[in-house]
This record gives structure tokens, C-alpha cells and sequence, in this order.
């Protein structure tokens, strides 16, 4: 009987975690698996049953292989060498990657063999640099307020329009949408 319950409890478990995941409205493959690893945490009451159940979950090819960084940082994939796993964090590129890891004196492993000293040192230092949401924030205050002074670029920006220079009269497609059919002159 309580070996039933526990299996019915854990089905329905499962069945959340994946119902929740593709609610978050994720793209990738990646960001697919690192948000079941944010359902499993987000359960609360639950997350001993989902910290059990985590080896065995696999929906449809999808794995859980994230690291969280903390501090609203984000995640990093935990299958690949740490240098080029940082750049999945937004405003880490490859010179930063590496300016990192020489400061902080970590080789080039894979991100699961991280230790705790130091994966709390890596915490630390990305605490420094301006990334993730923190510099989505501040490109989109920094449009906002070119948009507020009426300034060249911020009326382009306001129009849809590229501010940059590019010409508009056959492309600027990504900015402008879809071509609209004009019926032109008839030849005779």
C-alpha cells in the first residue's frame, strides 16, 4: 500500500515537472532542462521526492545538466569545459571567460568538476561584472532613456527603425516586419 502511494505520488510529481517546464515557455533544448532543474527546486515540500527522483528523469531526451551560479546569474551547462560554459552566461564572452578563470586560477575543466570553494570564488568574481539580467536592465534603461530625450537614435528606436546607418530602402527587414505587397503600374 505506502509502496503504491509513494510511486502514484511520484508519477504526479513527474507529470508537474514536465507540465511546468513547458509552461515556462523555455526554447532550447538547455534552457528545457536547466528550468526542470529550477521546478525540482521550486516545489519546496516536495524536493526530497524530487532530489530521489532527479537521476531517473529523462522527458523526451531532455537531462538535467545545469549548474546554478547564484546570485541571478544564471546557469551553466555542466557537461562542458568552464570557459566555454561561462559564455552561456548573457555579457560573458571569450575574453572575459578566460580573464576569469586566469584570476581566479581555476584550469579549464569540466563545470561538474567544480568544488564548492571553487564554484563559491566563481560566485564571487561574476558578482563583479555587470551580466545576466542586471545588463539586460541596463540596455533596456539606457534605450528607454534615448527614446525620453528624442535624441536621433531614440526616435529610430521608437520607430522600428535601424539607428545605425543602414539603409532602409530595400532591407531592414528584421526591423521593419514583413514586406507588404504595393500593386505597382501594369505594363502594356
Amino acid at each position: 500500500m505506502a509502496f503504491s502511494s509513494a510511486t502514484k505520488h511520484s508519477a504526479s510529481l513527474g507529470t508537474f515537472l514536465y507540465n511546468s517546464m513547458l509552461n515556462s515557455g523555455c526554447a532550447s533544448q538547455s534552457q528545457r532542462s536547466c528550468g526542470l532543474a529550477n521546478a525540482i527546486s521550486s516545489v519546496g515540500t516536495v524536493s526530497d521526492i524530487g532530489l530521489r527522483l532527479l537521476p531517473n528523469l529523462s522527458f523526451h531526451g531532455v537531462h538535467v545538466q545545469c549548474i546554478n551560479i547564484g546570485g541571478g546569474k544564471g546557469e551553466i551547462p555542466d557537461n562542458k569545459h568552464l570557459q566555454i560554459a561561462l559564455q552561456h552566461i548573457h555579457g560573458i564572452g571569450r575574453s572575459r571567460a578566460r580573464q576569469i578563470l586566469s584570476k581566479l586560477s581555476i584550469e579549464n575543466k569540466l563545470a561538474r568538476e567544480l568544488t564548492g570553494r571553487e564554484l563559491y570564488a566563481l560566485r564571487e568574481e561574476l558578482n563583479n561584472y555587470m551580466c545576466a539580467h542586471e545588463l539586460n536592465n541596463q540596455v533596456t534603461k539606457d534605450i528607454s532613456r534615448l527614446m525620453e530625450i528624442q535624441c536621433y537614435r531614440g526616435i529610430r528606436h521608437s520607430q522600428g527603425l535601424p539607428c545605425r546607418g543602414q539603409r532602409t530602402h530595400t532591407n531592414a527587414r528584421t526591423w521593419k516586419g514583413k514586406a507588404i505587397p504595393v500593386a505597382g503600374k501594369k505594363k502594356a
